[in-house]
């Protein structure tokens, strides 16, 4: 069975304006990252303002980074939030 998935809309340097410094520093980390969640997280972490779910989503950014670029690419990435 076929199924259509709706990927969604790539994220625009406007809708950024007002977004958590934290999370444009996650969002530039996923730089040149190909896999499919990439996009998704992005879009998620443009509308996303602070707290437990940043945390979160810095977890997931992580774990998706070290799928992607593996384990040494991914701290050298996310010592920007340090």
């Amino acid at each position: 069975m076929l199924e259509i998935i709706n990927a969604p809309a790539p994220v625009r340097p406007e809708a950024c304006a007002d977004i958590d410094p934290k999370a444009a520093v996650l969002m530039g980390t996923l730089q040149g990252c190909c896999h499919p969640r990439a996009l998704r997280l992005k879009a998620r972490l443009a509308t996303c303002r602070c707290g437990d779910p940043l945390a979160a989503l810095q977890a997931e950014v992580a774990h998706l980074l070290t799928l992607s670029f593996g384990p040494v690419e991914a701290a050298r990435r996310l010592q920007a939030l340090q």
